[in-house]
């Protein structure tokens, strides 16, 4: 996997990353991390922190690596200048305003955009003239005249053919020894013995010019796979961060698990055994076949990662549910209370960030919304709510669950109140919500103290608002 730390890590580079962490798994290979940072002006190193935390959060462990390709210029610049040496590439000191014209004469022309190979034919003098001259120049491969067809079979594809001659001489260096994209992968690939290069299929167009690339060195050339990438949701392009797609980073702050994610992605681009739905990554390595990735590109579905998510934190026990949600909350102010507070809000979130806002009023007095109580339809709130608070008062300590319930159901129909308003008042009065964690057990933990506070702050509050 090489991902450019031009960004955090995307969605989409996290969904290539998997399958070629899979099938080095399932095939006892090597899955290796390298770093292609050749764009200085666009690498960071943020990004690259970026990138190999969530790769490791989301357990997607490689071999070996990091290996950086701006530490390799050595090694491009043997391999361009061994190919100078054969004939198999030559310096190119065409200028920009050359090229533009060529590329204005082929338009009008209505014929294929490509290099015209004016440089192809300087002498070794008129080259060593141009370079004592410091004229500005880059490294062209020479593409063999007659190449006619560059073939692949394509693992997922099957065979797929270009015409080497609507590609031209492409360039392979710059003049201050940065390599191009496609020369620096095909020498990183034969320095680090790549055996398979698996990859989204908008790299399909890329893979005739590495193919003359490692002929023209000599080299075994890879298998390639390329499959479809997650689409928008609206099916229109490949998804992208101008269409709302976040990066992993983003996932994980929005309480997603990265079993989740992993799962998903399995989902979108891959035939899983019996069809099912549910799989570890365990089971992913144990069970990956590549032969069965989906060549029709799958729309990215919010609702379906949400699923998907509620049916992991419901597979969690509540102590491991506990220790993800202490992990999520870095800054929560009562981390023990997490764990009583589990077993009631298990069964209604469907992310770890789902907790905050069911459960803030366990930690936070709560504001009152008048315009809700009204909806109630209860007349005299404020003497309810005396009695309320008188009945609570009465009760034994330590409040029970069971109890409280039964209670308030017989006072409910001492004050001719409907169970549900009644209820709901009381939901409000210690919560300042309409819907909470389950009632009764909440204010079993919330405890009799701050219970009655806030029964008796509402009092106060409806003293105000009366007037």
């Amino acid at each position: 996997m090489a991902p450019s730390p031009t960004g955090n890590l995307h969605l989409g580079t996290a969904y290539t990353t998997l399958f070629n962490y899979l099938y080095a798994r399932r095939m006892g290979g090597s899955f290796i991390l390298r770093i292609e940072d050749t764009d200085q002006a666009r690498s960071n190193p943020e990004f690259e922190k970026n990138i190999i935390e969530g790769l490791k959060w989301l357990g997607l462990n490689w071999d070996e690596g990091p290996f950086h390709q701006i530490d390799r210029l050595p090694s491009y610049k043997s391999a361009s200048e061994r190919l100078i040496k054969s004939g198999k590439a030559y310096y190119c000191f065409c200028t920009s305003a050359e090229l533009e014209v060529e590329k204005k004469k082929q338009q009008e022309g209505k014929r294929p955009i490509v290099y015209s190979g004016k440089c192809r034919s300087l002498t070794n003098q008129e080259v060593a003239k141009k370079l004592a001259e410091n004229v500005k120049f880059v490294v062209r491969l020479r593409v063999p005249e007659g190449r006619g067809v560059v073939k692949f079979n394509d693992l997922l594809h099957g065979e797929i053919s270009f015409d080497s001659n609507l590609l031209g001489d492409m360039v392979i260096m710059r003049g201050s020894g940065v390599p191009l994209y496609n020369f620096a992968v095909v020498v990183d690939d034969i320095d680090m013995n790549i055996s398979h290069v698996l990859r989204g299929d908008d790299h399909i167009s890329n893979t005739p010019k590495q193919i003359l690339i490692f002929e023209a060195l000599d080299a075994d050339i890879p298998k390639f796979a390329h499959w479809p990438m997650i689409l928008n949701p609206d099916r229109i392009g490949k998804l992208s961060k101008r269409a709302n797609a976040t990066s992993i980073e983003d996932f994980r702050k929005d309480g997603f698990l990265p079993e989740t994610i992993l799962n998903y992605f399995s989902l979108l681009g891959w035939t899983m055994p019996d069809d099912q739905e549910i799989i570890s990554l365990q089971e992913m390595e144990e069970t990956f076949d590549l032969s069965k990735m989906r060549l029709s590109g799958a729309a990215f579905n919010m609702e379906k990662l949400e699923w998907l998510n509620g049916e992991y934190i419901r597979k969690f026990t509540d102590d491991e549910l506990t220790q993800r949600l202490q992990e999520y909350l870095v800054d929560h102010p009562d981390k023990q209370a997490i764990a009583q507070i589990v077993p009631l809000i298990k069964e209604r979130i469907k992310k770890l960030s789902d907790f905050i806002p069911l459960t803030d009023f366990f930690f936070e007095k709560p504001e009152y919304d008048f315009e809700i109580l009204k909806k109630l339809k209860i007349e005299n709130i404020r003497d309810v709510l005396i009695e309320i608070k008188n009945k609570m008062e009465s009760l034994p300590k330590p409040w029970s669950a069971k109890l409280f319930e039964q209670t308030f159901r017989d006072l409910a129909e001492e004050l001719s109140l409907p169970v549900v308003s009644c209820f709901q008042l009381i939901r409000i009065a210690v919560s300042g919500k309409l819907v909470t964690p389950p009632l009764f057990e909440s204010i079993e933990i919330l405890g009799n103290i701050k219970t009655l506070e806030r029964i008796n702050d509402l009092i106060l509050r409806f003293d105000s608002f009366d007037k």
